[in-house]
């Protein structure tokens, strides 16, 4: 019975009716090129439209007319990419890479992929592998960049950047990019000269001539930073964000009224944005009436519990009076209030760029608290912690 199934298998198998890949001639396969170009120019055209559906379709149907053609792989793994499914989106990039692993375009596209979801050593091996087959292609190395950035390594990245922007003086999009890390790195008079040179060609660009206006509030050039804001606000008059930085500008010039003003501008035009009452509880603090500071903190806390830039001036105020009182003699005061203004800065992200600050902060606190206690000590005074 089991060698007759056996043959039986063998003769059902042996029946099937065998698929034959179909041979194109040479006019054929050219224009299924061209149809496939043309669905590829389609699926382009919905992919910068932010239409990813119809893109995908598009793209696949090129791809039934040249199932080699490796632009509509990558194109694919992009917009699976846009759509946040990083498996997807793997899958047509290696699929690239059998096609051809030659073409960095792959090494490229797989590798901004890795970085997306911060695996930063395979996003930094696939970029030094395209770079050694195609030194030219500039993505491969501002991938290594970004990397660089994430991982703390600045000298690497800073030479990458520097090295970019002189083999490419047309490429304004790098020189932002190197300004915006230079800012990051508070080197702000190297970053203004960058963003100075995208301004050159760009000088309607309304966010380059915010972080202009950003680098030049760092170097002290008020009046030059106030220029960059309006210039924005001519454009754009209820941005909020601008109207707060143009409080801040009057309010380093100490003109109080005008940066009361904008502050309150900003918080008739946004009620629910927590980051009008940061900018007054600042404007309270600075003027030392940490009382209202403390009001306006509460407000932004109860719109955004978590936000970083409320418990960093929370502790700023707390540290302020505690220096009030260290001051007048108020030992014991002084202590708990610096303790509470430890409490608040360790309540920061790590991840927060105020991070750093709060560390150091907090550093000189403890000192200065250990010096409070052994005084109180002398005098016989016990801190209850």
């Amino acid at each position: 019975m089991k060698k007759y199934l056996g043959l039986l298998l063998v003769l059902i198998v042996g029946c099937a009716p065998t698929t034959t890949v179909k041979k194109y001639t040479e006019e054929e396969l050219l224009e299924r090129r061209k149809e496939a170009e043309k669905y590829y120019s389609i699926g382009a055209e919905y992919y910068k439209q932010g239409d990813w559906e119809k893109a995908l379709e598009n793209f696949n149907t090129a791809l039934s007319y040249d199932s080699n053609y490796y632009e509509a792989y990558i194109a694919i793994g992009n917009t699976y990419k846009k759509l946040r499914d990083a498996q997807k989106a793997e899958e047509y990039f290696l699929k690239a890479l059998k096609i051809d692993n030659k073409n960095s375009k792959g090494y490229e596209a797989l590798g901004d992929l890795y970085l997306s979801l911060g695996q930063l050593r395979k996003a930094e091996s696939l970029y030094q592998k395209g770079i050694n087959l195609d030194t030219t292609n500039v993505e491969l190395y501002l991938g290594l960049a970004a990397i660089y950035e994430k991982s703390k390594e600045d000298k690497k990245a800073d030479s990458l950047y520097s090295l970019l922007t002189n083999r490419c003086p047309d490429r304004l999009d790098i020189f932002y990019k190197y300004g915006e890390f230079l800012t990051k790195r508070k080197r702000f008079k190297e970053a203004k000269n960058m963003f100075e040179k995208c301004l050159s060609r760009y000088s309607e660009e309304l966010a380059l001539r915010e972080r202009y206006g950003d680098v030049l509030f760092e170097l002290n050039e008020f009046d030059k930073a106030l220029n960059e804001y309006n210039f924005i606000l001519s454009k754009e008059p209820n941005n909020v964000a601008i109207i707060l930085k143009v409080g801040d500008v009057y309010l380093k010039q100490k003109k109080y009224k005008n940066a009361l003003q904008m502050f309150n501008k900003a918080l008739n035009l946004a009620p629910n944005d927590p980051m009008p009452h940061i900018h007054l509880a600042d404007y309270h603090q600075q003027l030392g009436n940490f009382a209202e500071a403390e009001k306006e903190l509460k407000k932004a806390l109860a719109i955004s519990p978590n936000l970083d830039v409320a418990f960093v001036i929370a502790g700023d105020i707390k540290k302020r009076r505690a220096e009030e009182s260290q001051k007048n003699k108020q030992l014991k005061e002084a202590y708990y209030l610096y303790k509470e203004a430890v409490n608040n800065y360790n309540k920061v992200n790590e991840e927060s760029p105020y991070n750093d600050y709060c560390k150091n902060e907090i550093k000189r606190i403890k000192i200065i608290m250990d010096k409070i206690k052994e005084e109180l000590w002398f005098q016989g005074i016990k801190i209850e912690e």
